[in-house]
């Protein structure tokens, strides 16, 4: 039923769209109404930054949202080029690097995010690209982007239902008709040279051909390889991982009141060596293992772990990169798809369409295919590899009025469908307590899944100006949710083998609230909100069956200060508090057969309350600087029970830092007549990071800051440039996970992942406009 009425939505919108329309005599703009397709400058005017936060071109003084933006020009000074590089741009938004467990993009806001390995799970906080849902099927590299705009709290009324707790809503350039223009940029550096520790060569390359008055096309690409973090003692070699993208879009405006654009993107990687993964950081001396230490017949290991790594070349310490095996492990990924969107000025209010379609795989070796990657060990626990392919479809239509009337309106309705298949993924654990000495303890073959999540949703937000300084906010969306899972488990007889589960709701979100302005750029607001976030059907090891972990539903409150200081810097300040009730959560550990074991769950009563500042934009010619603090205290409900069996009610949530504060600047004058000179500077504190919920500390880093930078000479025009920077100048190893047990013995030992956010980066930048 849900694919039809799918269906019938985007033949309906089509037609609509389709109306006959006469030739034009002069180049048309774009309707109004309609989402910022053109991508202007980071400011229209002396003190406009605009943004698309409520789906429609506004000044961000004028968004009842806390909002975080991040234009070209700071992305680039800050050297932002994946998803993960995000953490750096606004003090609110954390991003998930654990490959495997970053849903969506892994993205948390005000310390609420999702961590799971659940097939059929979404996000929290969802990644829109010129305003397609990216789902699962998320990109990973940043090339070509106009700005990136991160919503703060839920977001459900006109994002949809991966949004509870925010939006990284991102905005890419779009094709200018007016003239022939192409770039390229790189940034360089390589493993020992300099002080880096570890290589990276980042290419990017655009070209923007006008095809007529009015139609263009831009086509941009991305090379992203790198040699590091992690190495294999036994080589001396870095892991390599690869990625390699391009993206086109078209864009054509018949008439002044219709406009196409259409894109098409396709990415691939490939790691050796598992990429980025567990490395060891603690190992503990000779000892029991795998059971009770008191048993006579518990096994003993009369070496130990620390000495075992060490006969490899390997040293468990913070920062430790190095692993040690002869196994080759080498995966690929590959990620696509493709949108369309009209946008029609009826007159009284804009139509538009998008349509899109998705598609991403996973082939070959995964990273968890061998865990400790540490041959001299006595215990192996190896993973078969994954063939996984997922993919997404989505339809919106949607009807704007224009800006500034008596009430302004969006309406609208969306459609999905997001569809998962899982290829048995075996699991083997093996003790060799000699050469050639094999004994097996667990021998798992895995199961068969196959997931659809799809949903459809009608939803409506409409602006009421009362006086010419007072609004009032109202919005609505119901969501109809239906998603599935379909198992064989063929570690299970096939009498009882096939399993399946169903999870089917009916959720009404909303958000009211109201503004007022003080000034032209000056505004006060005050909004409440109820969010919606599916379900998942959590797949637990056997002896579990697949089981349903009920939908989180977000309840937020937030007041805010708005203001444009200066030439046009931005002031944004907010209070805020949100509830959630069925908190979806992941809990790791690791069973007794030293296999990580992770358990889906719902925990009612999360809480997450506190206050932020940011501050975005130019302070005055020559100086531009996005600076940021918040405070947000993100908690377990009282009494709640870690996975060491401690109450760790009332404190602070795993991934959420209480405090952070970023900064990023750029100062630039003349050096000669043809000459800039600049120096930018950038760096993000963190408060104590806990990874594992639970009391131990030996799982937590400390506060620390990060800083890095750039010094460089740019042309009077801006077309040429060359840098030296910096990034994590003083090599803070801060890690992306933490995992104790590892793979016995509580915190005598622990593994930890690390990215290339947690080692100094120092390379040469260069970068030409044409």
């Amino acid at each position: 039923m849900m694919r039809f009425i799918a269906l019938a939505l985007t033949t309906t919108s089509m037609i609509t769209l389709a109306t006959p329309v006469t030739a034009q005599q002069a180049a048309p703009t774009p309707p109004q109404g309609t989402t910022d397709q053109a991508a202007p400058a980071e400011q229209t005017g002396e003190s406009d930054i605009i943004v698309t936060a409520q789906r429609r071109s506004e000044s961000v003084t004028r968004v009842p949202i806390s909002i975080t933006v991040a234009s070209q020009a700071q992305l680039e000074r800050q050297q932002v080029n994946t998803v993960n590089d995000l953490n750096r741009i606004a003090p609110s938004l954390e991003i998930q690097t654990a490959p495997g467990q970053n849903t969506g993009g892994g993205g948390s806001i005000r310390g609420i995010g999702t961590q799971t390995f659940s097939a059929g799970a979404v996000a929290s906080v969802g990644i829109v690209v010129d305003q397609v849902s990216q789902g699962n099927a998320n990109i990973s590299d940043l090339f070509d982007v106009a700005r990136i705009e991160v919503l703060k709290g839920p977001q459900g009324t006109l994002f949809g239902l991966t949004t509870s707790a925010g939006v990284i809503n991102i905005t890419t350039n779009a094709p200018d008709p007016t003239g022939f223009s192409a770039r390229a940029r790189t940034e360089l550096s390589g493993a020992g040279i300099a002080g880096s520790q570890f290589g990276n060569q980042v290419i990017q390359a655009l070209v923007n051909i006008p095809l007529g008055s009015d139609a263009a096309l831009r086509v941009s690409g991305v090379t992203n390889l790198r040699q590091g973090v992690d190495r294999n003692a036994l080589t001396g070699h870095y892991n390599d991982s690869n990625r390699y993208g391009g993206r086109a879009r078209f864009l054509w405006r018949p008439t002044q009141q219709l406009t196409l654009n259409l894109i098409g993107d396709y990415s691939e990687s490939s790691f050796n060596g598992a990429g980025d993964f567990l490395t060891f950081v603690k190992a503990g001396g000779p000892g029991s293992f795998l059971g009770d230490p008191r048993d006579p017949r518990t096994p003993n290991d009369a070496v130990g772990i620390n000495a075992r790594l060490a006969s490899c070349g390997v040293t468990a310490r913070e920062g430790n990169r190095d692993y040690c095996t002869n196994q080759s492990i080498v995966g690929r990924s590959y990620n696509y798809g493709g949108s369309g969107q009209l946008d029609y000025d009826a007159g009284p209010f804009t139509l538009t369409s998008v349509t899109a379609y998705r598609q991403s795989k996973d082939r070959g070796a995964g990273v968890s295919a061998n865990v400790f990657r540490a041959d001299p060990l006595e215990l192996q626990v190896l993973n078969g590899d994954p063939r996984r392919n997922l993919s997404l479809f989505t339809q919106e239509f949607r009807a704007s009025s224009p800006a500034n009337q008596l009430i302004d309106y969006t309406v609208g309705a969306f459609y999905s469908r997001q569809t998962q298949s899982r290829e048995p993924e075996s699991i083997s654990v093996t003790l060799r307590p000699a050469p050639g000495v094999a004994i097996p303890i667990v021998r798992s073959i895995g199961a068969r899944d196959h997931i659809i999540d799809e949903s459809l949703a009608a939803f409506g937000q409409a602006t009421i100006h009362v006086t010419d300084a007072l609004r009032l906010i109202a919005g609505g969306r119901y969501t109809s949710a239906k998603l599935s899972l379909d198992r064989v488990n063929l570690d299970l007889p096939a009498a009882v083998a096939n399993q399946s589960q169903r999870l089917s709701s009916g959720v009404f979100s909303y958000r009211l609230g109201a503004q007022y302005n003080l000034a032209r750029a000056t505004m006060l607001y005050a909004t409440v909100s109820r969010g919606f976030k599916g379900g998942q059907i959590a797949t637990p090891p056997l002896p579990g069956s697949p089981f349903v972990v009920r939908p989180e539903i977000p309840h937020a409150y937030e007041a805010g200060f708005k203001t444009t200081l200066f030439a046009g810097w931005v002031a944004d300040v907010n209070l805020f508090y949100q509830k959630i009730t069925d908190f979806q959560a992941q809990q790791c550990t690791v069973d007794q057969n030293a296999v990580i074991s992770c358990v889906q769950t719902n925990i009612d009563g999360v809480k997450t309350r506190g206050a932020e500042i940011n501050f975005f934009g130019k302070v005055f010619t020559g100086l531009s600087l996005n600076t940021g603090f918040i405070y947000a205290k993100a908690t377990y409900p009282d009494n709640f029970r870690g996975t060491d069996g401690n109450n760790i009610g009332g404190t602070q949530l795993a991934y959420a830092p209480k405090y952070k504060f970023t900064l990023s600047g750029e100062y630039e004058h003349d050096v000669t007549n043809t000459l800039k000179g600049f120096i930018a500077a950038d760096g993000v504190w963190k408060s104590r990071i806990r990874y594992e919920a639970n009391a131990r500390t030996e799982t937590t880093f400390r506060p620390h800051w990060t800083v890095g930078g750039r010094l460089g000479l740019r042309t009077p025009d801006d077309r040429f440039q060359v840098a030296v920077f910096a990034r994590n100048l003083f090599n803070i190893h801060e890690p992306s996970l933490m995992q104790s047990d590892f793979p016995y013995n509580g915190t005598a030992n622990i593994g930890a992942i690390y990215g290339p956010q947690s080692f100094r980066q120092v390379g040469l930048s260069l970068d030409g406009k044409f």
